[in-house]
């Protein structure tokens, strides 16, 4: 802190004494300004305004009492604290000094502890109170956090519902949701994006697949292979789910969109809606295609059984650079324990089969 102190005493060597003893203040840059009369004092207030001020009682033509009273009729100096020092310690004089406006006393000789400690006091209470700019940067700052903090909570309620709407009609465990989501931060963080990408894609991950809601159940519940047609009509998905995104306002929503359109691209160029290839596939696209290819390796489907974890690694090492970014795939790889983990907190209610795979157009449709 960097307070402004305004010191009035008619001698000048308690002047000097004050200003050496006002340099000890404990975390304090101090500035002062000193006065030996109250008329000069009172122009200087008119224009600025200290933080605190130190008045002597006993000068000629006008006493520290009426400088006081004179002073606070300034609206700006109503809650500026005031100390009075006097060499007398007689009641009926602190009274009025109080009552003009003073909000301490003091009687000299001056102990230097007491008077540092009084001054930083009010100092303290005074800074706290009225410094503008540093106090009102810190609330904006705490309400831009808080606020943040309440967005994200309710864009992650708004997303898991919007998914558990996609997920009534589909072969999809709420689980899946959470898998995905969990997995998708977790090669984040392994590729080490930022803090705020990590949370935007665990919230945005669980959308990839919202466009299903758009698919018909005769397509979307078939136990069966699907048809050429049917299977064009099943791709269409990341279009629809794109659509109803892309054009919202949140940041979280759009990203969600990004990832519903992208998460079937292939990195050779073969996937679809577009046929991206390599690092033009954005890259939420790019993780949370590996983060959903491998639960849907290792979950049970009406056309599938469920592969063991063993194989579904073994087809991740396999396409990696193919189907795959080999970045996301090596993230992915070098965390095994983390994603055994996440497996076991969010495992579906039905055990999962060992089958020989057999990994076909319906894995991650």
């Amino acid at each position: 802190m960097s307070p402004i102190i305004l010191l009035l005493d008619d001698r000048r060597e308690n002047l000097d004494v004050m200003q050496r003893m006002l340099k000890r203040l404990p975390g304090m840059d101090v500035n002062v300004v000193s006065f030996t009369t109250g008329d000069a004092a009172l122009a200087w207030c008119r224009e600025h305004e200290p933080d605190i001020c130190v008045v002597d009682y006993n000068m000629p033509s006008m006493d520290g009492i009426e400088f006081i009273s004179t002073v606070r009729q300034q609206t700006k100096y109503k809650g500026i604290p005031i100390i009075m020092i006097t060499g007398s310690a007689d009641r009926e004089l602190r009274q009025r000094a109080l009552a003009s406006g003073a909000n301490d006393f003091m009687t000299r000789p001056v102990n230097t502890d007491e008077f540092l400690a009084r001054v930083y006091n009010l100092l303290t209470l005074r800074m706290s109170l009225v410094n503008p700019t540093e106090r009102l940067e810190k609330l904006a700052l705490d309400v831009e956090l808080l606020a943040q903090q309440m967005l994200e909570r309710e864009h992650e309620q708004i997303i898991f519902k919007l998914h558990q709407l996609s997920t009534a009609r589909d072969e999809e465990t709420g689980n899946h949701m959470h898998r995905v989501a969990h997995v998708s931060r977790l090669i984040a963080q392994e590729l080490c994006y930022d803090e705020q990408f990590c949370d935007m894609i665990y919230l945005a991950a669980p959308m990839h697949d919202i466009g299903k809601v758009g698919i018909p159940d005769r397509i979307l519940l078939k136990s069966g292979k699907l048809t050429h047609d049917e299977w064009e009509i099943m791709k269409t998905h990341t279009t629809i789910g794109y659509e109803v995104l892309k054009d919202s306002s949140s940041p979280l929503l759009r990203l969600g969109a990004e990832i519903a359109h992208s998460h079937h691209e292939k990195y050779n160029g073969l996937g679809y809606p577009l046929g991206l290839a390599g690092e033009k596939i954005p890259d939420a696209g790019r993780i949370v295609a590996v983060a959903d290819e491998l639960d849907a390796l290792l979950s049970i489907r009406p056309y599938k059984l469920a592969w063991n974890v063993t194989d579904a690694l073994a087809h991740l090492r396999k396409i990696r650079g193919v189907h795959f970014d080999p970045a996301c795939v090596d993230a992915l790889l070098r965390q095994t324990d983390t994603i055994f983990a996440i497996y076991k907190k969010f495992a579906d209610d039905v055990d999962a089969l060992v089958v020989n795979p057999s990994f076909g157009q319906r894995g991650a449709a």
